[in-house]
């Protein structure tokens, strides 16, 4: 979980430590947003305003649903319901899509945000583009996802199994579409 001294995540994001730190995230090139607990953007960085082809005015407020394919939108919001319930992080390889219709898989790692009184306040995204025909690299980002899922102690061994059994699936989904 991610704590901010802070219960208004929006008015957080706004002051000037807040300013700081979009200004840096700014300059990172995987996708992250900020979301309140309801699944509306209350923040997007540059790379990920890039990819949805859109203006931070055009994502605040929106949710998945205004913005991504119906049955992706309700994947993403599937996953965040499950996060804000069980406060566990979602972390997955899955497919999207950019602004020109083109799919592709990344990594997704979704977290809680709360502040020190425990309100939840919304949750953080961090999604890295991976290449689709790079097996060896979801081969190996799949390690890694699977190793951190091991160690996180919300972790349930049927979500580790399941994520165990995605890797040849898509594996095979990456052949075909190559």
């Amino acid at each position: 979980m991610i704590m901010v001294e802070t219960s208004n995540l929006g008015a957080w994001l706004a002051n000037q430590r807040g300013q700081l730190l979009l200004t840096i995230l700014d300059e990172v090139r995987d996708f992250i947003f900020v979301k309140d607990t309801k699944g509306n953007f209350l923040y997007n960085n540059r790379a990920h305003l890039e990819n949805l082809g859109r203006t931070q005015e055009e994502t605040l407020g929106k949710n998945d649903f205004d913005l991504f394919p119906k049955e992706m939108a309700e994947g993403f919001f599937f996953d965040e319901t499950r996060l804000f319930e069980t406060h566990s992080p979602v972390i997955k390889v899955q497919e999207t899509v950019n602004a020109r219709g083109e799919l592709f898989f990344v990594t997704a790692l979704k977290l809680v945000v709360g502040n020190p009184r425990g309100d939840i306040l919304g949750l953080v995204g961090i999604v890295r583009r991976l290449l689709s025909n790079d097996h060896g690299g979801l081969e190996k980002t799949h390690r890694d996802i699977l190793e951190v899922l091991r160690r996180e102690p919300g972790t349930t061994p049927a979500q580790l199994r399941a994520f165990e059994l995605s890797l040849p699936m898509l594996l095979s989904r990456c052949r075909r579409e190559n």
